[in-house]
């Protein structure tokens, strides 16, 4: 998280306060075949987006954490665990496989979330939760497209969100075109108008010499 920590801290914590609110309130009623959106995952998703690995694992691990108050049939952690590493595979992806842009951005979320529900289901069962698994492959196949799905319609103003949250005005779309602008070579216009001042110059001092 860059800049600004406290106020930085602080714009996160609404937002994910924000976000477990609907996650408990309206998001528990808005079902499809019965598998809820996950606001958390979500935002952890965008945090890995807006903010690179770093944010996207410490926001991801506090949203889990938050997931995890309001969990009773898993072990607690286990949210925390899978939104972290949600959260770091989008923020490394983020800075090494691709920019981020407003047409991608719906893609990765989504993607990031079904990753976020396999983690969970998997590392679950590591740790003795055979109930996660009963309902077999196809049920997670589903549930993570499903879960994929709700995050990748949400994802553009649950990223501008975020993007806000961590210091950015107009989140990470904006961050990393100026990030893209800055490793850019200089336009061709403005390097011949270097070019020739340079040469104006050398003409001026080839003059004073004679």
């Amino acid at each position: 998280m860059n800049g600004r920590p406290g106020k930085t801290f602080g714009q996160v914590a609404v937002l994910l306060a924000a976000g477990i609110l609907l996650q408990t309130t309206f998001g528990a009623d808005l079902r499809v075949e019965n598998v809820a959106p996950d606001f958390m995952m979500l935002l952890a998703a965008c945090a890995g987006i807006a903010g690179g690995p770093q944010s996207g694992a410490v926001i991801g691990f506090s949203a889990g954490l938050l997931s995890d108050l309001f969990l009773q049939s898993t072990p607690f952690g286990l949210s925390a665990l899978a939104a972290c590493l949600t959260g770091f595979a989008v923020g490394w992806a983020r800075a090494n496989l691709f920019q981020p842009s407003p047409l991608l951005t719906p893609l990765i979320a989504g993607a990031g979330t079904a990753m976020g529900v396999v983690i969970f289901v998997v590392a679950g069962y590591v740790v003795g939760q055979s109930q996660l698994v009963a309902p077999g492959k196809s049920w997670l196949f589903e549930q993570a497209v499903i879960e994929g799905i709700f995050s990748a319609v949400l994802a553009l103003p649950a990223a501008a969100l975020m993007g806000w949250a961590l210091g950015g005005a107009s989140g990470a779309i904006s961050s990393v075109g100026e990030a893209s602008a800055e490793g850019l070579p200089p336009p061709r216009r403005a390097r011949s108008s270097a070019r020739a001042r340079r040469r104006r110059r050398a003409s001026a001092r080839a003059r004073t010499v004679r």
